[in-house]
This record gives structure tokens, C-alpha cells and sequence, in this order.
């Protein structure tokens, strides 16, 4: 899981640093403010982000030109450490430039890697694949008051699916309303500057490409103390480690939910044409409004502390993503009748209870 805090963003300014030197001195690369030049004319971008895994040190992310760093370096590694993790980490990245177009290996460590390692230079400690830092998992799973918060918000989204229409429209709400007053007390509790805060990033939806359905989910979730991000693993979220682990639960939820609603308005309306663009723009649109309508209610301290804890966030899911957050305007063809249906929809939106997934942990991944 991805991290960031006031004090990754530090480590994280003293790793761009290190991979520069280490760009000109090792791989003899001609480095720019935010991308470095190969031999044969090509620039590429490079992306630092903190991880806190169990049992991964550090990877290299092709799809987003991204090397990631256990954040458990900035306490306890010496430089000599640190630069070698990040000559692995740049090595595999320098064999994915070689060999991206004609095939790579299958084996992270095979003899591509091994021959980058030694084109450059680069000896044992570098070369290895493994570490002791999976020795003692000290990874937080899950919080005692955290754990609490989470049973009574899935308790109120299982409500969402009751036969009592006015008991299923007021349990998201309230799930809202529990979750937004967990975030003012944890802040007040503070004193809003006291102590740091640590934000997790995490996939929700995975999906290699957005669509309709996932961008209603995301605009819905920014109402949870959350900060969506479509990135190149799916639909990405970055938050407190509670917030993070609702909105997995919400995002689950959503979808399925949102499935259905498309599939009975094209079920119920067999002779005309709906566009999905329109009816879950208008889903969305009609469901925040539902969950915005009690937070006009705070008072106005609550009110700035809300706005205080958004501008968190957003400083929060800028820096995760390794400040590459790009923001574009979703353009559709508008659809009357769609849209009709879509605020009927969100105005209906149930949520039922969704099972949890769970995925196994890789344990040293290039």
C-alpha cells in the first residue's frame, strides 16, 4: 500500500535527489527536472512513491514509470542502502527500456536483469532480490476504533437494501453523517496541526481504462473523506487508513449497485436508446447532492474544519500519486431521457451489503 505523510514528502524530496545522482553517475543519463534522457535520444519520466508492505522493499512500476520505497527506509537505512535499493528499482527500470518492445523476461531477475546489472556496473548488494525487511511485519492492519466506525457504517449500508423505503433512504445518509463527524473529532482531537497523519493509497475498482460507471463511483466517494484517483491499476483512492478501508467497502458496493440500476433502465426502457454517460453522471450528480444536504447543516466551525480537512486531502492524493495527478473534463452527449432516468436512479440507489475480496500479498516484486 502506497503512503504519504508530511514526513514521506521529505524522504521522498531526498530519493528525487538520490535518483538523480544516480541517473548521471551510474546509467550516464542526462537528467532533466522531472524526466532523464537514454543515449538514443528517448526521455523518460520517473515517479517516487512510499510504500508500507510486509514483504516488498521496493518495485518498479512499468505501466506508470514509477519506483516505490518501503517507507521504513527513512527510519532505519543508511544512504549506502537506500541508493542500492533504488539501483535495483532503476536497473529493472532501465531492462523494461531494453526490452519493452521486443519482449521481456519472464523472470524479474532473469538474464535481461542480469545483463543491465552488468552493462552498468552494478554489483551483488544490488543485484539481489530479497531483503529481511519482511522479517517482522509491523504492518497496521486495521485500528481497534477504526475496526468500530467501519461494522457501524457497513451495519447502516446493509439498512440500504431494507423493504422500508424511508429506513433505505436515510442509511447512506447517516453512514455519511457517522463518517464525516469521525473526521472532525479525529481532527479537533489533533488540535488540527498536533501529531501526523499518515494517508494510504489503495485500488477500489480495478479497471485498466475509466468508464461511466466507475467516474459516478469516484465523484460519489469524494464525498468520503477520500481523494479518487483513475490511475493506470483502476480507480485509486487516497486517505486515512480508516477512510481508505470504508471507502474499498463503499467502492464494492457502488458498483454493484450501479450495475444493476443501468440494467434495469435498459430492461424498463427496451424502446429507447440510453447512454450510459448521461444516466450515471445524473446517478452521481443526484446522489451527492443527497449526501451534501447534511454537511450544509454543520456549523460554521465545522464548516472550515470540513474545508480544512478536503485541502489535506487533496495535498494528501497529489503527493501519493508522486504529484502526476492530471485533471480532465469528461465531455458527453447530452440525453434528456437518460438523464431522467439517472436521477430517478441515484434517488433509489440501494446499497446492499457487498462481500469482501482479499488478495495474496506477492513477496519481492521487481
Amino acid at each position: 500500500m502506497r503512503v504519504f505523510s508530511a514526513s514521506i514528502e521529505s524522504f521522498l524530496k531526498r530519493l528525487t535527489a538520490m535518483t538523480r545522482q544516480i541517473l548521471r553517475e551510474d546509467f550516464g543519463a542526462s537528467v532533466g527536472r522531472t524526466r532523464f534522457e537514454t543515449p538514443n535520444g528517448w526521455t523518460w519520466p520517473v515517479r517516487l512513491v512510499a510504500i508500507d508492505d510486509a514483504d516488498r522493499l521496493g518495485y518498479f512500476d512499468a505501466a506508470s514509470c514509477t519506483i516505490a520505497v518501503h517507507k521504513r527506509m527513512m527510519y532505519t537505512a543508511k544512504d549506502r542502502v537506500i541508493k542500492n535499493v533504488l539501483r535495483h528499482e532503476l536497473a529493472h527500470y532501465f531492462t523494461y527500456i531494453a526490452h519493452h518492445e521486443t519482449g521481456l523476461d519472464d523472470r524479474p531477475h532473469g538474464p535481461q536483469f542480469q545483463q543491465t546489472c552488468e552493462r552498468y556496473g552494478l554489483d551483488a548488494d544490488v543485484r539481489q532480490a530479497t531483503c529481511d525487511v519482511a522479517a517482522e511485519n509491523d504492518a497496521i492492519t486495521g485500528e481497534l476504533a477504526n475496526e468500530g466506525i467501519l461494522r457501524k457504517i457497513q451495519r447502516l449500508l446493509s439498512l440500504a437494501g431494507s423493504d422500508n423505503e424511508h429506513e433505505a433512504a436515510l442509511a447512506v445518509v447517516r453512514a455519511n453523517e457517522l463518517i464525516t463527524r469521525h473526521n472532525l473529532n479525529s481532527a479537533a482531537a489533533t488540535n488540527d496541526n498536533a501529531g501526523e497523519v499518515e494517508y494510504c493509497v489503495s485500488v477500489v475498482i480495478p479497471c485498466k481504462r475509466s468508464s461511466p460507471r466507475v467516474s459516478a463511483i469516484a465523484e460519489i466517494l469524494s464525498e468520503f473523506f477520500v481523494y479518487p484517483v483513475q490511475a493506470s491499476a483502476g480507480l485509486e483512492v487516497t486517505g486515512t487508513r480508516a477512510n481508505v478501508e470504508q471507502a474499498e467497502y463503499i467502492a464494492k458496493t457502488l458498483d454493484r449497485a450501479l450495475r444493476a440500476s443501468w440494467k434495469r433502465a435498459r430492461e424498463d426502457n427496451t424502446g429507447a436508446r440510453l447512454r450510459e454517460k448521461p444516466f450515471m453522471a445524473a446517478v452521481a450528480e443526484t446522489y451527492v447532492a443527497k449526501l451534501r444536504g447534511t454537511k450544509a447543516q454543520h456549523s460554521p466551525h465545522d464548516q472550515r474544519a470540513l474545508v480544512r480537512l478536503q485541502n489535506k486531502l487533496e495535498w494528501a492524493g497529489r503527493g501519493a500519486q508522486g504529484g502526476n495527478v492530471r485533471t480532465s473534463t469528461s465531455w458527453y452527449e447530452t440525453c434528456d431521457v437518460s438523464t431522467a432516468h439517472g436521477e430517478r436512479a441515484g434517488a433509489e440507489l440501494e446499497l446492499r451489503r457487498a462481500v469482501n475480496a482479499s488478495g495474496a500479498v506477492k513477496l519481492i516484486e521487481g
